[in-house]
């Protein structure tokens, strides 16, 4: 095994009794919270007057952990996405390119932006406290690692033009409730209405159903424009909530539909080999199937693999074969 595919195999693409891929990947989940934590208490000021020197330290240690793994997925993404494109190049480029690619980038990036840019604290504090705010993207590095956010991700991707489509209607809703408590209030609440941004901030509070109340209609007219839209704005709501979660039930059955497939191909010959476990077992995590789902998924492939040959009437085996050969 050459140098570059064991560095692919210790940061993602790991056997499942790989013990040093599981001890990176622990390293990395704990960095990366240890991080966010750290961003958290900065904001605190007595702490950061008393602990700037340690905030700093650990800032400039994580940024250097996370450049080294930056450049070593990027040097052995060639071993794990295509083997066998002989354009290395372009593989690499196709990987930074990538969601997780640019959010690995994205983690180290501020660090060097502020560094190369020599900002100065009492000049530029804002952009200062912008680059630092930006560090808690590093949050989403865990999508490699958890299953939950990687299935999250993988729905509002394939939800994208659906979700598109709801937000135009729900910008369009918007701009129609501001253009109507405009009207039907501008001559009574001249400050509160007095234009269509300014009445956007009710129309979204209202389309929403928060309700916050310090900007209200008290012509009849208004009441009666806002009572519409707020009904209209608990539909509106649910809308990608609906979208949401039939994405996610399709996802979750596309999901244990590829696993079965998997698990029935493993079983063809009848038995499942040590490399064939391997691979299920990696298929698996990456696939988030809870392991008590997959032994039941692997039981009831076991029974209708033992039942084909079966006459459903008689239960008795058909062409030749017998109990003891369809149970090995």
């Amino acid at each position: 095994m050459t140098v570059r595919k064991r560095v692919a195999e210790l940061l993602e693409a790991h056997r499942p009794d790989d013990r040093w891929g599981r001890r990176v990947d622990y390293f990395l989940i704990v960095l990366i919270l240890a991080n966010v934590v750290a961003v958290i208490l900065e904001t605190v000021e007595p702490l950061a007057a008393r602990f700037g020197t340690f905030f700093w330290t650990f800032e400039l240690f994580s940024v250097v952990v996370f450049t080294v793994e930056y450049g070593l997925r990027l040097w052995s993404c060639v071993e794990r996405e295509y083997p066998n494109d002989p354009d290395r190049k372009m593989t690499r480029l196709r990987w930074a390119l990538s969601p997780l690619g640019i959010v690995d980038l994205l983690a180290i990036a501020p660090f060097y932006a502020v560094f190369f840019t020599h900002a100065d604290p009492a000049s530029s504090l804002l952009m200062l406290r912008l680059f630092r705010g930006l560090r808690l993207l590093r949050l989403f590095k865990l999508t490699r690692y958890s299953p939950a956010l990687n299935l999250m991700f993988s729905v509002l991707r394939k939800e994208a033009g659906v979700l598109a489509a709801a937000a135009s209607l729900l910008l369009f809703m918007l701009v129609l409730a501001s253009w109507g408590i405009y009207v039907l209030e501008k001559d009574v609440q001249p400050e509160e209405f007095r234009d269509i941004p300014t009445a956007m901030w009710w129309a979204v509070i209202t389309l929403t159903t928060v309700g916050y109340g310090d900007v209200v209609p008290i012509t009849h007219g208004g009441r009666i424009f806002a009572g519409i839209i707020s009904l209209i704005g608990i539909g509106m709501m649910a809308l990608p909530a609906a979208i949401l979660a039939s994405g996610f039930y399709r996802e979750v059955h596309d999901r244990n539909a590829t696993y079965r497939h998997a698990v029935e191909k493993a079983l063809k010959s009848g038995r499942i080999g040590e490399s064939d476990a391997e691979e299920l077992e990696e298929l698996r995590e990456k696939l988030g199937i809870d392991s008590e789902e997959a032994m039941n998924t692997l039981i009831e492939v076991r029974h209708a693999g033992a039942n084909r040959n079966r006459c459903p009437h008689c239960g008795k085996w058909l062409s030749g074969n017998d109990a003891g050969s369809a149970d090995d």
